[in-house]
């Protein structure tokens, strides 16, 4: 993964690194490689103006590239009398012959209520006369949204973040849900990072513990049924099951962090999905 450069050049290159993610990708296509610039936007609420922030990320994106070619060949002094071909090459610093890489954006969506906001920048526009319309460019939001994806759509996806998408699917059903952890063997060896996610966005509230990076799901669900059933019995567990259940938050909270989720999200999620307050979210936020 490439990460992003933090010294500040001009105000639109210093806005690139609010990107949620953003690396090179290298889509296969018979046999041939063609690389693009892909950005990751992860949404726990739908935002209606996706369109729009979306676009400028990507413009933001292409201007990026135009100033670095152009440096590129201000640095190698590739506008000699032999090579450049008019004034319009000097001035601007892009030759002709120049191109650039295309930059695709995904929206990654993990609530499970329906995404109701726009997807195209049309959807936005206060005017619907198609003959103007037809003069006005359009941009439209690639959204991955778990709720409507297929079994055939998740089989696409070969790594933890298929596990994630179908846990948000089958979280409105506790039976399918369970049913779908406990027998996915996928689920004995997820990484961490993807079982604090789903704890998480599908709001199930299990205590996760890691071995060397890996978590058992299927385990931590049994453990969740053996808790419940043994309440009561053992109160002599109930200081370490706290301070399990707080080291299992404070994960959280540093990875919808490192996703860049806005602290107002983060705090909401964690009074959902832990049935917390509000200022033992807050403690629990700035703790870390």
């Amino acid at each position: 993964m490439h990460k992003h450069s933090k010294r500040k050049t001009d105000g639109s290159h210093s806005a690139q690194k609010h990107r949620d993610l953003l690396k090179f990708a290298a889509m296969m296509q018979d046999s041939y490689a063609n690389y693009v610039i892909l950005g990751v936007e992860n949404q726990m609420e739908v935002h209606y103006a996706m369109p729009v922030r979306n676009m400028v990320y990507d413009a933001l994106q292409y201007d990026k590239q135009v100033a670095m070619i152009a440096a590129d060949n201000r640095r190698n002094k590739r506008f000699s009398s032999g090579t450049m071909r008019n004034n319009g090459e000097f001035l601007s610093g892009f030759l002709r012959t120049d191109k650039i890489l295309p930059v695709i954006t995904l929206t990654l969506y993990f609530g499970t209520e329906p995404w109701d906001g726009p997807l195209s920048l049309r959807e936005m526009y206060s005017i619907n006369d198609s003959k103007l319309l037809d003069f006005v460019p359009d941009y439209r939001v690639q959204l991955i949204q778990p709720m409507t994806l297929s079994e055939d759509d998740f089989e696409k996806f070969h790594t933890s973040l298929r596990e994630v998408l179908q846990t948000i699917k089958y979280s409105v059903d506790a039976q399918k849900l369970t049913e779908y952890i406990t027998q996915n063997e996928r689920m004995h060896r997820l990484d961490l990072s993807a079982a604090n996610v789903i704890n998480t966005v599908a709001g199930i509230g299990l205590e996760i513990r890691q071995d060397r990076g890996k978590v058992d799901m299927c385990k931590a669900i049994e453990d969740l049924k053996a808790e419940s059933r043994e309440e009561g019995r053992a109160e002599g567990r109930e200081e370490g099951h706290t301070k399990g259940r707080e080291e299992t938050i404070e994960q959280t909270v540093a990875m919808l962090r490192n996703m860049k989720i806005p602290k107002e999200t983060i705090l909401s999620e964690l009074q959902k999905t832990f049935s917390i307050s509000e200022e033992e979210a807050n403690r629990i936020y700035n703790t870390k």
